[in-house]
């Protein structure tokens, strides 16, 4: 029995040396022991939170401090600059701007700002505050915010015939603090006060001289005794003046002035000097317009453009008097005289490939000798400006602001520009759209007395 037990105690101590000498056995016992142990720390530290969102970092989001213009956008501001920090963390995405609840197009996105064009807003929302927002794309919420507003861009004046449109061919204005509207349409001459509410008829057929007045191209204001002239041209050998009073039971009857050659266009100087224009001919007549019957045109030699003068103009400048001439394609000027001293023409569409095509239909001038024009067979757009860069842009580069389609276009007194135009629906045909500058001075209107 004793030597039994001696032998067992002889082989346990013989099996657990050899188990703790081999390093076999050391492996195996740290993998089952030790393993699991670092698996399971492992595992907690690299599982994900419950609620990641409620970690997020608001460092670094856009913040807007003001805008430019200060206030309000009134009406003719193209563009609108959101100023602050961080505002460029999306830059060239544009769906985390939002104006009056509208995306805006956007122009230029750098971090400290962003400038925006014009939007295009429902009526209920211009000339009310409204929320410029810009959203952290991070965190999927508004994160900063400013009131502001946009004035209305301008409105339809007055109510014309809608059967007949196309007769509406000229509109002018006097200088009177209302500002009246006289318009052609047919063989009738409107005239409509600044609300666009009271209409009046100035002249009827009963009044013209003859059926070709039906068509008339041009009207302005000029010189004259009674100090209320208004001179219409209609692509005739002649032109007529009228005596614009309120009402047709007058003394003065319309008087027909001969012209050398057929003329559609016409403007005066601030001295009552009367230029005229068509079929490639161009004449200026002395202030004698304004009360002699048979008032002596000369020649203006050196016109190049084509024989289709669609508008001139007549604009004084740093002193100096220049005459404007537009065809179908180009805009040429020079200084007043007897000559016409051209050169190479402000505007020339062919030189811009993306207006190809297109024909200018009218143009004005601005205070600052900005050109708009506007452009016919533009499938989207019809009022432009000559930038100062010799570029044609769009006047506004959202084209739901203004009509699409705009035949003619007339700078009203100050800031007031009008645009006619055959895509306003019922009987509205003409748009007063209002500035932020002024327009280039119709000189033939300081001629008229006010009342």
């Amino acid at each position: 029995m004793k030597n039994e037990k001696l032998r067992q105690n002889i082989f346990l101590k013989r099996t657990f040396m050899k188990g703790c000498i081999s390093p076999w056995s050391i492996f195996v016992v740290w993998c089952i022991v030790i393993m699991p142990v670092l698996f399971i720390a492992c595992e907690y530290k690299n599982k994900p939170a419950d609620n990641p969102v409620a970690s997020s970092d608001n460092t670094g989001k856009p913040v807007i401090t003001s805008i430019t213009p200060a206030t309000q956008a009134v009406a003719g501001v193209r563009e609108i600059t959101i100023v602050g920090t961080n505002l460029g963390i999306k830059n060239g995405d544009t769906n985390w701007i939002f104006i009056g609840g509208m995306q805006p197009k956007i122009k230029e996105i750098q971090n400290s700002s962003i400038t925006i064009y014009r939007p295009a807003l429902s009526n209920d929302h211009y000339g009310k505050p409204l929320y410029v927002n810009i959203t952290d794309p991070k965190m999927l919420t508004v994160s900063s915010s400013i009131t502001y507003m946009v004035e209305l861009p301008g409105a339809v004046v007055g109510a014309y015939p809608a059967a007949n449109f196309p007769t509406i061919l000229a509109s002018e204005c006097d200088n009177q603090a209302q500002e009246n509207l006289y318009t052609t349409y047919g063989k009738t001459l409107y005239k409509t006060d600044f609300a666009g509410v009271t209409q009046s008829v100035v002249l009827n057929a009963a009044n013209l001289l003859s059926s070709d007045y039906a068509s008339a191209t041009a009207l302005s204001f000029g010189p004259g005794s009674h100090g209320r002239n208004l001179f219409i041209a209609v692509g005739k050998s002649y032109i007529a003046r009228l005596y614009v009073a309120d009402t047709l039971a007058r003394t003065n009857l319309p008087v027909k002035l001969t012209v050398p050659a057929a003329v559609s266009q016409l403007d005066f100087d601030e001295k009552g000097n009367l230029y005229v224009g068509g079929n490639g001919n161009l004449y200026v007549a002395d202030s004698s317009v304004g009360t002699g019957a048979a008032p002596t045109f000369t020649p203006i030699t050196g016109y190049t453009g084509s024989v289709n003068i669609i508008k001139i103009r007549v604009v004084k400048e740093s002193g100096i008097q220049y005459l404007y001439v537009a065809d179908s394609t180009h805009v040429w000027k020079s200084q007043a005289g007897s000559s016409f001293n051209g050169g190479t023409p402000l505007v020339d569409l062919s030189a811009h490939t993306e207006l190809s095509g297109c024909t200018i239909s009218s143009f004005d001038l601005d205070e600052n000798g900005s050109i708009f024009l506007c452009l016919k067979h533009h499938p989207i757009y019809s009022l432009f400006i000559r930038e100062n860069d010799g570029s044609i842009t769009p006047f506004y580069s959202d084209s739901n602001i203004l009509p699409n389609t705009v035949d003619k276009l007339m700078w009203g007194n100050s800031k007031y520009l009008y645009l006619v135009s055959s895509s306003l629906t019922g009987s509205g045909k003409i748009y007063r759209l209002t500035l932020d500058r002024n327009g280039a001075l119709y000189q033939g209107r300081t001629f008229i007395r006010p009342f």
